[in-house]
């Protein structure tokens, strides 16, 4: 079974890489010595504690004092975050596995993921999280489920989950998620008008009207929902499994549940020493980047599936229901009801779309066949060009053109050119970090070039799109 991230309200409409290889990641806890052969059993280690490590390249937040000179009068001690050591300990006290390959790494000034300390074999057990600590009250709908989490915030050190709250939640970066801006904010203008517009409070929106009947929200309802929407998988908050980071294309676990309803991950192909351990944030083919983005803040690495609309395909979906799968030489009607053959002639949605696997290399109007790989495996650069070659020479030209010229359409309607965004983004960069260097944190400038990085990467996957389709050969008519 995979688990996935949950996305609350389902949309129509629909990425900066947030994770890089781990080497150049600091290291949060010494590795086991035992190389291989360190596999742990929950019932044989729970007393074996990770050794922590200086984080030597780890760079003070926004918010800490840095170079501030020394006070007269002493402050009062503030707390100190907690260490992934003093995590691992409550989470193992409570009858959690985590292997002691596993620790924690950190990018300078950026995030934080999983990565083994040494190497870890395919079908290897890393992590297993109990029943007991899996957040989710039986039975309850998604509103119950949220509250519970504001139930348990507010509990603070009397909740069972205390621990988990004030490492995996609260020891993040001050970025924030769409549905955390302004909604009159220049973040939400930088978007230009492409999608998530006009959707970004899709989540806050639902949980007023569902869930508070319409009414407002505090900042422990907010907190909640937050935690709830970017951290919590279809089973409910999950400690420990969801400190790793998202990857469609280096994805490396895979999950399953047991009879007692622990969840457990397993390593899907060999991972080594030092590379980050991935899973996925969305379901193959049906969370798109843009939706990676509107629900979690950063634009993914590649592979990435960019997804949009125009009028006159809305008009086709409206008047023709199976206008989609008119997009292929070979389509159902030719499959001989093999399930497999379906799926490589089903379109993988009604919208225009385009698989970006690189730069240079994309897929238009994947199908569901194509993008069934997402989060689900790894696929090398050469296989990627031969599935998107033969899909290629499978679509028609006359559908490859309507999606050329909307995307054409759309890039002439912005404001800005890729040329003048990648200009601007080291520009407004620059200006953050003036800001940061005296000690301010300036959260609206900073989710602006969130936002323009997002549109950059858009763009970028629109105009490829073009090049691809005035490049590549597709079918016509007179080749059936």
């Amino acid at each position: 079974m995979r688990l996935h991230r949950t996305i609350l309200v389902s949309i129509a409409v629909i990425a900066l890489p947030r994770a890089t290889k781990a080497a150049f990641w600091s290291w949060g806890s010494e590795p086991s010595k035992d190389g291989d052969d360190a596999k742990q059993k929950p019932e044989e280690k729970d007393d074996a504690k990770p050794k922590p490590d200086e984080m030597n390249n780890m760079k003070p937040r926004p918010d800490q004092k840095g170079d501030e000179k020394p006070k007269p009068v002493p402050e009062p001690e503030q707390s100190t975050p907690l260490e992934f050591s003093e995590f691992v300990d409550w989470f193992r006290s409570h009858g959690g596995f985590v292997d002691e390959r596993i620790t924690i790494g950190y990018e300078p000034g950026t995030n934080r993921g999983l990565v083994a300390a040494a190497p870890i074999r395919a079908e290897e057990l890393i992590i297993r999280t109990p029943k007991n600590l899996i957040l989710s009250p039986p039975g309850a709908d998604m509103c119950q489920r949220i509250k519970a989490a504001t139930h348990e915030l507010k509990d603070g050190a009397q909740s069972k989950w205390h621990t988990y709250f004030e490492y995996d939640i609260t020891s993040e970066t001050d970025m924030h998620v769409p549905t955390e801006w302004d909604r009159r904010s220049r973040a939400m203008m930088e978007l230009q008008g492409l999608p998530p517009s006009g959707d970004t409070h899709r989540h806050v929106d639902w949980y007023q009207n569902a869930c508070n009947k319409g009414g407002g929200m505090n900042d422990l309802d907010m907190k909640a929902l937050m935690i709830w929407l970017t951290r919590a998988t279809d089973i409910g908050l999950v400690p420990m499994y969801d400190l790793m980071n998202h990857h469609n294309g280096l994805v490396n676990t895979y999950f399953e549940t047991n009879q007692e309803g622990d969840l457990k991950v397993i390593a899907s192909t060999d991972i080594g020493e030092n590379e980050q351990v991935f899973s996925t944030y969305a379901r193959a083919g049906m969370e798109s980047t843009i939706d990676i983005f509107n629900t979690y803040g950063f634009v993914e690495d590649y592979p990435q599936l960019w997804r949009w609309n125009d009028e006159k395909l809305m008009v086709s979906s409206r008047d023709k229901g199976s206008h989609t799968h008119n997009r292929y030489g070979m389509n159902n009607a030719d499959a001989n009801n093999d399930p497999a053959d379906r799926l490589r002639f089903e379109p993988n949605s009604d919208h225009y779309e385009v698989l970006v696997i690189n730069e240079s290399l994309a897929a238009l109007s994947p199908t569901k066949e194509l993008v069934k790989i997402l989060g689900n495996g790894q696929r090398s650069f050469e296989e990627w060009r031969n599935y998107i070659h033969a899909h290629h020479s499978n679509l028609w030209s006359s559908h490859v053109h309507a999606l050329h010229d909307s995307a054409m359409a759309i890039l002439n309607e912005l404001p800005t050119t890729i040329e003048e965004d990648e200009l601007l983004v080291p520009s407004e960069k620059r200006r953050l970090e003036k800001v940061r260097r005296v000690g301010r944190v300036d959260v609206n400038k900073q989710d602006a070039i969130q936002a323009i990085e997002y549109r950059l990467a858009f763009k970028k996957a629109l105009r490829l799109a073009m090049e691809v389709a005035e490049k590549e050969k597709f079918l016509v008519s007179d080749e059936l």
